[in-house]
């Protein structure tokens, strides 16, 4: 197999690879499909201008090419005025030539224009056309009834009026010869000359136009009229006008069940992304990226050379693209190059950032110290007097905490000095978070393109820089990205056109780093940023707080992470039109390479207890320069044919048919030594310490897969589409439409005798608007259609040799010779068979457009069983001497649904047309295990039954009144002070099982004590909210996006949340004072909701302390809602461009992430809802809900500039 796969790919090569020796450098792929399926925005105000300066205008502005004769250009246009937004191109012509004679016909992507020959009658008017007269008159759709709400206007004036709820108008024209513009959302533009009429009724026919819109799917594209899978798009708009590092955060909460995570606003932070929910707890796997057919990363790819982002969300849609898709596919399509007169366009913005949510902590040093002391003794109850050190950090004793005390209320007293042992005592109100981060930060972005060609060949050539300051005070943090895209085609014959589509993207990112272990600053100034401590002494020497949390290492630049990320990606393509319009043979090879690299340095820093005492952190790991290396190659190839045969008007069919090869290598490298000599040198050649091992790593996967798509449609009303891989795809075809697709799929991770797979899907739609007997909602129905589908497809996301039985090789630490010996150890348990995880999923759906397109709604429901998933087996006795080996051992059922609902329409304001538009959209998915091995039911990993997310915690009860209360109550274990004495004011617990004591049990389902599921942390009911509006070339959109349910428990060594209940040395928060807190002065256990004031409630993982497992008082409601973005621009009249000698101007104001709420922000104000994860997963994710990246809040100035 590996021989064949092997000799077919160098023969693909080299027939490509030659042939694309006469293409130009930057030669790409052409898209038409793609170019119909982009709307526009126009904006023209010309007076008198001749036919070629009105669609040069045009041309520039939406780059579509017009053909006429040349004295037809020099025809006068005494006024355009239209300024439309998101229309399609039949919209604006008829906008743009309505009245003066002129026809248009679309052809090829050109707009070919004609008139008849211009009367050479007088311009003069007799008085008698000028003379005031009025003319009324109704109007109606085809069937008669009335329509209220259209624009009726004096051509080339401002004169106009709207029809009433009957249909009717009334309004008064200068002359004969005026000519009424009726204009309604939905249906064709009329023009009437006025002449003698008083009465002038018209009917407006319906444009179904909005139903011709094309939806980019696995290899090619489908009206959207004609579309049966559960598909979702959205095109460039989405990404216009918002500066953002990555195309993710774009598209958060743009398209049902894309679910989009972001876990902090680190501008190089790639979102966690599925589509309807977890698809496996097994080999794992999310959602297949394919950027113009070549899988890639959405953090790559330039949000300005987006044309369409096309979700696959159901098996029948992303079954072509067989084990890979497994779990829904992500289409990026680039925009493609135009033909016509070269257009240059440069976007800029400059943009300000700010953190979302800003850690409300004590500062002052006096409070913060009080806070300690009350910690220290609600924990000890007097038992254990406090250390003599504040952590080993900060030097405590009774007299310097008055010194302190008196210093706090006096500003000008120095907040240092040095006491008897020569050693410094401070007094400091240091606010450490402000200390490292800034309170905004920048950035800017360039974007510059350039397109143009004929019918033979064309060109489109993008670049991109994107350049964020840090959010640090210190530490020279920087963030750079270069991308940079190539593409056109060259036709060679008229049968055969060559495409080739490459671009590169450079990624250069310093972060200064702790030098200790990869801790978080978060966490390092939770445990040694004590406000009391100053950051430099007297001498401006560091103090010993300022080392030990980070801060000087930061300040001297000399402990960092270096990244350098370089992606390139070429695709090279052939089409050739055996028959033309009816059997077409496509071909393409691409090549992706990327190499990371990561450079960290560390570094020793010496901070001053005293004048002449000194303590140098980090001597035992001592100072490290570590490079590590990942490589990774990606070469695929895809060669099909597409037969579509003259049925006549009542049959269409499809099919296509073909295979794909996939081949990766990806290796790593990693190289670490001691003992820099100069620190701010990093060099392995100026180095004097140990090397350590280089570590290498990698694997090696291939595949190859057979596709098969038959689609079928009879009379526009019935739609099929069958999709077969061998590894199983499938595809689509009017009234009645179906599409059966399959794939056959090999795959080089799994055993010989289990390698391929076959993997079917099919779905039917039924259009019902187009059926006689639904004549009866001819008025107000313009489309309605259902969709079933159903099909199942292999995962083979299971990491390589699995099945494969080998033993590793290791070095000991005894000498054998002159050199270490070496040693193995026996190789653990493979299974007896490897095989395919299957998605199997049935969806259900609905499309409606009613009220002449207006109102527009879809609907899905779906279930999809995951089966064979890899996962542990069953336990072996201990005497076998390793761990059982995972298998295809278990299942899952998921539920979902989603929906969206849009409305659009227009009408007159001022004489200009408003156009408004909203989209509202929902979805939500649930998900069970429903086979996995078990046996004792062990409450800490999966059981059958269990819903994916489920919290197991305890009932609270409230805080306890009194010692009576105690005294009645079940006995509580908990370590909630040195003595195990439960007080007053301590959270009260449920005895749900009644048996006298708190406890959990054995933590099994059939044991688990007074546990009980109290929440779950899946979010649930995810929502996006759009609205826009546009009038006289100012447009306002907003987009909100959020969650209805979630819930949160924070980890046990969360500061953000816990404070100084976790360690009375780390933060006290504002919300852990005042009444909110229980005290035995106050008496407050029935109002306060933090329990006793007292530390190390929460500090260990260990179930003994009291706040540690979850429970139902302190677990938070996550759910949130979020303006995602505001967007206020105006696009310049064209007149004014002229003058300016440009082609086009937009200037806009746009806000990212501008108002959050939630309801965790009544108790836990220092969060962002989507920031509640552990850690950084650049440098640890052990420890410390939030102590990330903060999430960022960005206000953006920008503007679009055509030449």
């Amino acid at each position: 197999m590996k021989k064949s796969i092997t000799s077919l790919l160098k023969g693909w090569c080299a027939a490509l690879l030659c042939a694309g020796l006469t293409l130009p450098s930057f030669a790409a792929a052409d898209a038409d499909a793609a170019f119909a399926a982009q709307r526009h925005d126009l904006k023209l105000s010309l007076h008198n201008a001749p036919l070629r300066e009105v669609v040069t205008a045009f041309t520039q502005q939406t780059g579509v090419v017009f053909s006429y004769e040349t004295s037809l250009g020099e025809r006068t246009l005494p006024h355009v005025d239209v300024a439309l937004n998101g229309s399609t191109l039949d919209e604006m012509l008829a906008s743009v030539f309505a009245g003066t004679g002129i026809s248009y016909k679309i052809k090829d992507k050109v707009v070919a224009l004609s008139a008849p020959p211009q009367s050479d009658a007088p311009a003069a008017r007799s008085a008698a056309q000028q003379r005031k007269q009025t003319v009324a008159g109704r109007v109606t759709d085809e069937q008669g009834e009335p329509l209220a709400g259209v624009s009726v206007l004096v051509k080339n004036t401002l004169t106009g009026t709207s029809t009433d709820a009957d249909g009717r108008y009334s309004l008064s024209v200068s002359g004969s010869s005026a000519v009424l513009v009726f204009m309604y959302l939905g249906f064709q533009t009329l023009e009437e000359e006025v002449g003698a009429r008083s009465t002038l009724d018209v009917t407006l026919r319906e444009n179904k136009q909005i139903l011709e819109e094309v939806v980019v799917v696995g290899y090619g594209s489908v009206k959207r009229r004609d579309l049966i899978g559960a598909v979702d798009q959205v095109d460039s708009r989405q990404f216009a006008e918002r500066s953002n590092p990555s195309v993710s955060r774009s598209l958060q909460g743009a398209i049902p069940n894309l679910n989009i995570s972001m876990r902090d606003g680190k501008p190089s932070r790639a979102a966690t992304i599925d589509i309807r929910g977890t698809g496996s707890i097994g080999s794992g796997g999310g959602a297949l990226v394919l950027i113009d057919g070549v899988e890639g990363d959405l953090e790559t790819v330039n949000p300005q050379d987006i044309a369409s982002v096309s979700v696959l969300k159901d098996a029948s849609s992303a079954a072509i693209y067989g084990a890979r898709g497994a779990f829904g596919v992500i289409l990026v399509t680039t925009k493609s190059a135009s033909e016509g007169e070269v257009n240059v366009t440069y976007s800029g913005s400059f943009s300000i950032h700010s953190r979302t949510v800003k850690p409300n902590l004590v500062t002052d040093g006096y409070e913060w110290t009080t806070g300690y002391i009350n910690a220290w003794n609600g924990y000890y109850n007097g038992s254990k007097e406090l250390n003599s050190t504040i952590n080993n950090i900060v030097p405590y004793s009774d007299s310097w905490y008055r010194e302190l005390a008196r210093r706090s209320t006096d500003p000008s007293l120095e907040r240092v000095r040095i006491n008897d042992n020569g050693k410094y005592e401070y007094f400091g109100n240091t606010d450490w978070t402000k200390a490292f981060y800034k309170d905004v930060n920048y950035s800017h972005e360039h974007n510059l393109s350039i397109s143009g060609g004929g019918k033979n060949a064309d060109y489109y050539v993008s670049g991109r820089f994107y350049d964020q300051d840090g959010i640090y005070r210190v530490g020279d943090e920087r963030y750079k990205q270069y991308n940079v895209r190539a593409k056109g085609s060259v036709r060679i014959r008229p049968w055969l056109r060559l495409n080739n589509n490459m671009d590169f993207t450079v990624v250069d990112y310093h972060q200064p780093m702790l030098y200790y272990s990869n801790q978080l600053v978060p966490r390092m100034v939770e445990h040694s940023g004590q406000p009391v401590s100053l950051i430099t002494n007297p001498d401006g020497t560091w103090t010993y707080a300022a080392v030990l949390n980070g801060y000087a290492g930061f300040a001297e630049g000399t402990s960092y992470q270096q990244e350098d990320k370089f992606t390139l990606k070429d695709k090279l393509g052939v089409e050739i039109d055996l028959v033309k319009d009816v059997l077409k043979v496509s071909g393409d090879l691409s090549y992706l390479f990327s190499r990371n690299t990561r450079e960290r340095v560390t570094n020793m820093y010496t901070g001053y207890t005293g004048p002449e005492s000194t303590i140098t952190v980090n001597e035992s790991q001592g100072s490290t320069l570590q490079n590590v290396r990942y490589d990774m190659n990606y070469v695929s190839s895809n060669i099909y044919a597409e037969y579509t045969p003259k049925l006549g008007d009542d049959h269409s069919l499809k099919l296509l048919g073909g295979w794909n090869l996939e081949k990766k290598k990806y290796r790593t490298l990693t190289v670490k030594r001691e003992g820099l000599t100069v620190p701010s040198k990093p060099s392995f050649g100026l180095m004097d310490g140990v090397t350590s091992d280089p570590t290498v790593g990698g694997y090696d996967w291939s595949y190859v897969g057979a596709f098969f798509r038959a689609n079928y449609g009879y009379k526009g009303r019935y739609l099929a589409a069958v999709r077969r891989r061998s590894d199983g795809r499938s595809g689509k075809g009017g009234r009645h439409l179906a599409e059966f697709s399959c794939r056959y799929d090999g795959s080089s991770k799994f055993p010989q005798n289990s390698k391929w797979g076959f993997f079917p899907s099919a779905s039917v739609g039924w259009r019902l608007s187009e059926e006689k007997f639904m004549g009866w909602s001819e008025g107000w129905l313009d489309n309605f259609k259902i969709r079933l589908s159903a099909g199942s497809m292999g995962n083979g996301n299971i990491d390589p040799y699995k099945y494969i039985d080998y033993m590793t090789l290791k070095s000991s630490t005894v000498v054998i010779g002159n050199a270490l010996g070496t040693y193995t150890v026996a190789p653990g348990a493979i299974p007896l068979s490897l095989t395919w995880e299957t998605s199997t999923t049935y969806d259900v759906g609905a499309d409606l457009d009613l009220f002449k397109n207006r109102l527009t709604m879809g609907f899905d429901w779906y279930r999809r069983y995951t089966t064979d998933m890899y996962t542990v087996g069953v336990s072996l006795p201990a005497v076998y001497g390793t761990a059982a080996p995972k298998g295809n051992n278990a299942s899952l059922k998921t539920n979902g649904w989603e929906l969206s609902v849009g409305w659009r329409d227009s009408f007159r304001l001022a004489g200009k047309e408003f156009r408004y538009g909203v989209k509202a959209m929902v979805w939500d998915s649930r998900t069970w295990v429903t086979k996995y091995i078990n046996p004792t039911g062990n409450l800490d990993d999966y059981y059958e039954g269990m819903e994916l997310g489920e919290i197991w915690g305890y009932r609270v009860e409230g805080l306890f009144r009194d010692q009576d209360d105690i005294d009645s109550h079940a006995t509580q274990s908990f370590l909630q002070s040195s003595d195990k004495v439960t007080r007053p004011g301590q959270v009260k617990f449920a005895d749900l099982n009644e048996d006298g004591k708190i406890d959990q049990g054995a933590k099994t389902l059939s044991d688990h004590g007074d546990l009980t599921v109290i929440g779950n942390t899946s979010a649930r009911y995810h929502y996006g909210i759009n609205v826009n509006l546009n009038w006289n070339g100012i447009g306002i959109s907003t987009f909100w996006q959020g969650v209805a349910k979630k819930n949160w428990y924070p980890r046990y060594d969360s500061g953000y949340f816990w404070g100084q209940y976790n360690r009375p040395f780390g933060y006290m928060l504002k919300a852990h004072t005042g009444s909110n807190v229980y005290s035995e002065e106050l008496d407050n256990w029935d109002t306060a909701y933090w329990p006793r004031y007292s530390a190390y409630q929460t500090n260990e993982s260990s179930v003994n302390r009291v706040l540690t497992t979850p429970n139902d008082r302190y677990m938070q409601d996550v759910s949130y809602i979020r303006l995602k973005n505001l967007t206020v621009d105006y696009t310049f009249p064209a007149h004014i461009c002229r003058k300016m000698r440009i082609k086009g101007l937009k200037v806009y104001v746009s806000g990212e992430n501008l108002w959050t709420s939630s309801p965790m922000f009544k108790y836990c104000d220092n969060y962002d809802p989507e920031v509640i994860n552990a850690g950084d997963s650049d440098f640890r994710t052990t420890e410390g809900d939030g102590y990330s990246y903060p999430m960022l809040r960005t206000v953006t100035l920008g503007l679009n500039l055509t030449f």
